[in-house]
């Protein structure tokens, strides 16, 4: 057949159907002259394929082409409306699965405080340790988090006044947090959109919310601020 009649049997546009077959998804058509391609019931069989994994299982092009080569392994459990949420998400923040983890002693680099903290962050469950036999790992998020808590120790923070361990403080309001608007996240668009828009919904929300909270904890610090010095103006001068 055509491609006018393969984008009728399927409908899926040219460029579209073109694109496909440069990603793998779809075979080259039979070259029956130099601008003369003839396509076949498996690139329409393939197409309908591709668009009912996509609009019944939201699956992003690169679990569809492993499931288009027979890969079982790659189709996520059914019932799943966003099954792919969290990598593509991850990817779209900068902290995609594909990244190498971050061998600890590179985050430490011999100070001794930061090897402290770090274990300290752990048993807090702030961060995720993970053994390999080059010696302990983490996450490129979590290596963040000790990065950023070298900082604050170079800042002036000393560990009596700001131990690592207090780091469990922050964990479980953000955790609190982080499940009651991924559960409404959900409830709110589960079944009503596909896992592309999911994906820039969940990407859009994320960073406005951590410039909301960003915003808000600085509003309460200098609100607090102000009542601990209106507290020291009222106090008696000390004989």
């Amino acid at each position: 057949m055509k491609m006018a009649e393969l984008e009728r049997r399927s409908g899926v546009g040219r460029e579209t159907i073109r694109y496909y077959i440069r990603e793998g998804l779809l075979p080259e058509p039979e070259r029956r002259a130099r601008n003369v391609a003839a396509y076949s019931d498996l690139h329409a069989q393939r197409l309908k394929t591709i668009k009912r994994l996509q609009e019944e299982r939201f699956l992003p092009l690169d679990v569809i082409r492993r499931v288009l080569d027979g890969d079982p392994s790659a189709l996520p459990p059914a019932g799943d409306p966003f099954a792919q949420l969290g990598p593509l998400l991850a990817q779209r923040l900068g902290v995609g699965e594909g990244e190498p983890p971050v061998p600890l002693a590179s985050l430490i680099a011999g100070d001794a405080q930061a090897a402290r903290d770090a274990a300290a962050l752990e048993a807090s469950g702030t961060i995720t340790l993970v053994e390999t036999e080059g010696g302990p790992t983490v996450s490129r998020l979590d290596a963040r988090i000790v990065q950023l808590w070298r900082e604050l120790r170079a800042a002036g923070y000393e560990p009596d006044s700001f131990p690592a361990d207090n780091s469990i403080n922050y964990v479980d309001v953000i955790r609190n947090l982080a499940v009651a608007e991924v559960a409404r996240f959900f409830e709110g668009f589960a079944g009503r959109i596909g896992q592309a828009d999911a994906t820039e919904k969940a990407q859009a929300g994320v960073e406005i919310v951590n410039a909301i909270i960003s915003t808000l904890r600085i509003r309460f610090i200098l609100d607090e601020v102000a009542k601990r010095s209106a507290e020291f103006r009222r106090r008696p001068p000390h004989d």
